[in-house]
């Protein structure tokens, strides 16, 4: 038999490190199984997972809006919600919202809608020196007043006929209608436009429409016809 060949150190060396690779993956080989099955489970999971929801950039107030106050750009911001979400008529940018009038009060975060908030053509048919106001009256009552009527509005909860009277002579600017409370034609929250407050748009002195909105807000206002 012919004599081995001689190694050299270079190549005794390399064999080494080839034994100890083979001996490390024959070891370790579960934990390569495991780890190739996590990354096809990841992969798995990646694949079904559900796109996202389309989403829609709406304007919402950042704090509880009052009925009958003015909306400035400090109250609102605009966030995107699922499309789903948003009422239909949403506004979208905060400058469509600016300078119109909640008929009602409205929470932090709730999309802004056109049916909720009363617009600039609202306010332009008030006369100079009058605030725009919201006010919630009876079913009946509502039904009855028309654009250009002059009421008297008088709280339902005095007991004294003289400080009754919250507003004399009031410039109504549209007849009753009902605002649904939550968005949309059912609401964002689910209540019906049939549910909701109906609302006339009235025009008061500045010093009136405190008073006369925070009645309103309590349901305690009603109206008398004057000529």
């Amino acid at each position: 038999m012919s004599p081995a060949p001689t190694l050299t150190p270079r190549t005794a060396a390399r064999r080494r490190r080839g034994r100890f690779a083979r001996r490390w993956l024959w070891r370790g080989r579960w934990l390569l199984v495991a780890l190739c099955c996590g990354i096809a489970a990841s992969s798995t999971v990646q694949v079904l997972r559900p796109a996202p929801p389309p989403m829609r950039s709406v304007v919402v107030p950042t704090h509880r809006l009052e009925p009958g106050v003015e909306l400035r750009a400090g109250d609102l911001t605009v966030v995107s919600v699922p499309a789903a979400l948003a009422p239909d008529g949403a506004l979208t940018d905060t400058a469509d919202a600016v300078g119109r009038v909640p008929a009602v009060a409205l929470e932090a975060g709730l999309p802004l809608s056109a049916s909720l908030v009363a617009g600039g053509e609202v306010a332009a048919l008030a006369p100079t020196g009058t605030v725009v106001v919201p006010v919630r009256l009876d079913d009946a009552t509502a039904a009855l007043l028309r654009a250009g009527d002059r009421v008297d509005l008088v709280s339902t909860a005095s007991l004294d006929p003289e400080a009754a009277y919250l507003a004399r002579r009031v410039l109504v600017l549209t007849p009753g209608s009902r605002a649904a409370e939550g968005g949309g034609a059912s609401g964002l929250l689910g209540g019906a436009v049939s549910d909701a407050p109906v609302v006339t748009l009235v025009a008061v002195s500045p010093a009136e429409a405190p008073g006369l909105s925070a009645a309103s807000g309590a349901g305690t206002v009603a109206a008398v016809l004057v000529r």
